[in-house]
C-alpha cells in the first residue's frame, strides 16, 4: 500500500542572500515522503517565484496528484504526468530514493555513476558592499573556484576586489540576467583577466539570441535559459556550458537525461541549486560526479540544516552520507 505525504518547512538563512532579482533570508521548502509500507523515499523542493511556482502552488500540485501516486504512478509515468518544475522534482528523488531502497542499490549505483564522495563545490558570494564582498572573498581565499552574483553596477570593480582578496581562486560570475550583450563586451575581457573562468546566464532567458554571433573570450553558461533536454539545440551556439538544477528538470530523471545529451552535443556541465537544505543538494550530488562546475552550497547558507548534512571545507564537500539520501 503506497502512502504519500508532503509538507512544507522554513529554514533561517545565516544573513541574506542577494542577487540580481532580489534577496532572502530564508529557506522555503516542500518535502515529500513515498513509502510502500516497509522501505520510504523522500525528496525536496525549493519552489521559485521567478518560474511561476510558489510553496503554494507547488502544496497544490502535490494533493493533485496525490491519488495517482498512491494508486502506483511510475517514475516514467511521472514524467507525462507533470510538467517540470519544483512539484515534480520532489517526487522524482523520492522515487529514485525509495526504489534504491527497494532494490537494496545505491542511486549511483541504479545510474551507473560513482557514489559523490570527492565533490568540489563552490561557494558563492551574494550582491553587497566592497567592504563586505572583500571580507567574503578573504574567507574564500583557499577555494578553487568562488561564485560571484552581480548585477549590471560596478562589474570590475567588484572582480578586482574578490580577485585581490582570493588571488588563487578561480571566479565564476553570474549576473542572473541583469546584463546587455554592450555590458559583456565592454567587460569580458578584464573578467578574463582577472581570474574569471565562466559568466553565468548574462542575459534574459528570451533575449539570448544574440550571442550567437558573439565570441566571448571567456566560456558563457546558461541557467535560467536551460530547463531540460528540450531546450539543448536551441542553446547549442549561444552557450558553452548548461547549468543543470533538479528544480527546473522535475527531478533527477530528466536531470540524467539532460546530462547525457549536453555530454553528447560537447556542453560542459555544471549542477547547481535553489536555496535550500543537504536533502535537496545530495540529489544533485548524483550528477555532479560527472560535472565540471558544482554549486552546490546552499547548507551552508542555513543556520541549521538537516541530520546527516553536507559541509564544505574550502570547496571540498563532505561525503554523502547515505543515511542522509540515495542510499541502498
Amino acid at each position: 500500500m503506497i502512502k504519500f505525504t508532503y509538507k512544507t518547512e522554513k529554514f533561517p538563512l545565516n544573513e541574506p542572500f542577494v542577487i540580481s532579482r532580489g534577496s532572502r533570508s530564508e529557506a522555503n521548502v516542500v518535502v515529500v515522503e513515498i513509502t510502500d509500507g516497509n522501505k520510504k523515499g523522500w525528496g525536496e523542493c525549493c519552489p521559485t517565484p521567478h518560474y511561476g511556482e510558489s510553496v503554494e502552488s507547488v502544496m497544490a500540485q502535490l494533493a493533485d496528484i496525490t491519488p495517482k501516486i498512491e494508486q502506483g504512478l511510475s517514475r516514467q509515468e511521472l514524467q507525462t504526468t507533470l510538467a517540470a518544475g519544483a512539484a515534480r522534482n520532489a517526487i522524482d528523488c523520492a522515487m529514485w530514493d525509495l526504489e534504491a531502497k527497494q532494490k537494496g542499490k545505491t542511486i549511483a549505483e541504479l545510474m551507473g555513476h560513482s557514489w559523490p564522495d570527492h565533490v568540489k563545490s563552490v561557494q558563492t558570494i551574494s550582491i553587497g558592499s566592497f567592504e563586505k564582498i572583500a571580507k567574503d572573498a578573504a574567507k574564500l581565499a583557499n577555494f578553487p573556484t568562488i561564485k560571484v552574483k552581480l548585477n549590471a553596477e560596478n562589474i570590475i570593480e567588484n572582480i578586482k576586489t574578490i580577485h585581490q582578496n582570493a588571488p588563487k581562486a578561480q571566479i565564476i560570475v553570474d549576473a542572473n540576467e541583469s546584463w546587455t550583450l554592450d555590458i559583456i563586451k565592454e567587460v569580458a575581457e578584464d573578467l578574463k583577466n582577472n581570474g574569471v573562468v565562466m559568466l553565468e546566464q548574462p542575459l534574459p532567458a528570451g533575449e539570448d539570441e544574440v550571442l550567437r554571433d558573439y565570441q566571448a573570450p571567456l566560456p558563457l553558461g546558461g541557467d535560467e535559459s536551460c530547463h531540460t533536454a528540450a531546450d539543448l539545440p536551441r542553446l547549442k551556439g549561444l552557450y558553452d556550458v548548461v547549468n543543470i538544477k533538479l528544480d527546473k528538470t522535475g527531478g533527477l530523471t530528466e536531470a540524467h537525461k539532460l546530462l547525457e545529451q549536453a555530454k553528447e552535443m560537447g556542453f560542459d556541465i555544471m549542477v547547481g541549486c535553489m536555496v535550500g537544505t543537504s536533502l535537496s543538494m545530495a540529489a544533485g550530488m548524483f550528477i555532479a560526479t560527472e560535472a565540471s562546475y558544482v554549486d552546490l552550497d546552499a547548507p551552508t547558507m542555513l543556520k541549521s540544516d538537516r541530520a546527516h548534512g553536507l559541509t564544505i571545507i574550502d570547496g571540498q564537500m563532505s561525503a554523502l552520507n547515505p543515511l542522509l539520501f540515495g542510499g541502498g
